[in-house]
């Protein structure tokens, strides 16, 4: 039986669970060895019945004695249908991520201070958010609510909370969330992946998936301070992508769909370079390739230009 299984919506936030983990390697198909396990199932724009069938097939396939069933940070997603898909016992669900300013307050989600209804996120084109109250949400997709405990949180200390009361339950241990609720159950499990120096990046793509106004912000903002070199349409990409050894992409859905184009292979997290911003290494066409994701929605407007501080020191063009 393995320590911990991870089940994540979308890439983004597989990438951001596996680099909590000291050894955990994040599969897009098949489960790769370890202690810690985490696949990317690519659930959040699916039908609820199929989330829920992709959740229960994993966990029949992977006895873990903890299950974290890895959610989107702003509602998004099949949330109450792939908790439905867990096994009997108490869900612990922690919605507040503070590191990235996700607080849940009387069971309400806000975004930097905002009820995420008055957001951006509730202009998503593929999953607005409506409302900000979570109980709403999980009834509405047919959540078990008689067995779910949700979490208030506006601060770390309270996820350790939410984490003590986690592991105090029998196995399996059942629990959901942002990867804020992971970071602190990491540790208590004997499981925190050892902080790592940044790679050293020498060129790479900056690949843009997103239309949230946090990305379209730091895109702006690189241009204009020229950490960027040039824009790329689509079709020069297109040649070009099989050729670069590194790649910065904004969005799940896109740096999955960047992945496709090297056969979908397994990603080793290295380091959190910034708050929800992840190196990650694969192998490819015989070569170390580096893959640097953050999801859309978040981030300073000069992100792209720490980034480029971090990994390339001479402060060259990306």
């Amino acid at each position: 039986m393995r320590k911990v299984l991870v089940l994540a919506d979308d890439l983004t936030g597989a990438l951001e669970s596996g680099v909590l983990l000291d050894g955990a390697a994040v599969a897009l198909h098949a489960a790769p060895a370890g202690a810690a396990v985490v696949i990317d199932i690519e659930s959040r724009h699916l039908p609820p019945q199929e989330a829920l069938r992709r959740v229960a097939l994993w966990i029949e396939q992977i006895p873990a004695e903890l299950i974290y069933k890895k959610t989107d940070s702003t509602l998004r997603g099949n949330i109450g249908a792939e908790l439905a898909a867990l096994p009997p016992g108490r869900i612990h669900y922690a919605p507040a991520y503070p590191r990235l300013g996700r607080t849940v307050r009387g069971g309400r989600l806000y975004v930097d201070g905002l009820p995420v209804e008055q957001t951006a996120f509730a202009r998503d084109p593929l999953a607005p958010v409506r409302t900000g109250c979570i109980r709403e949400v999980l009834e509405r997709q047919g959540a078990p609510l008689q067995r779910i405990v949700i979490h208030e949180g506006a601060s770390d200390a309270d996820l350790e909370t939410a984490a003590a009361a986690v592991l105090a339950e029998p196995l399996p241990r059942l629990a959901a969330g942002p990867a804020g609720l992971l970071a602190s159950l990491a540790p208590r499990l004997g499981l925190a992946r050892r902080p790592a120096p940044p790679p050293v990046i020498p060129e790479c793509f900056v690949i843009n998936g997103s239309a949230h106004p946090a990305s379209l912000a730091q895109l702006e903002t690189a241009r204009s301070a020229g950490v960027l070199s040039t824009g790329w349409r689509a079709a020069a990409l297109q040649d070009s992508l099989q050729e670069s050894p590194a790649f910065i992409v904004f969005g799940g859905d896109t740096a999955r769909t960047v992945l496709a184009r090297f056969g979908d292979p397994v990603l080793y997290p290295v380091a959190e370079l910034l708050p929800g911003v992840v190196a990650s290494r694969f192998e490819a066409a015989g070569r170390t390739r580096w893959l640097v994701t953050k999801a859309g929605g978040f981030g300073p407007p000069d992100l792209l230009i720490r980034l480029a501080r971090l990994l390339r020191p001479e402060n060259s063009p990306l």
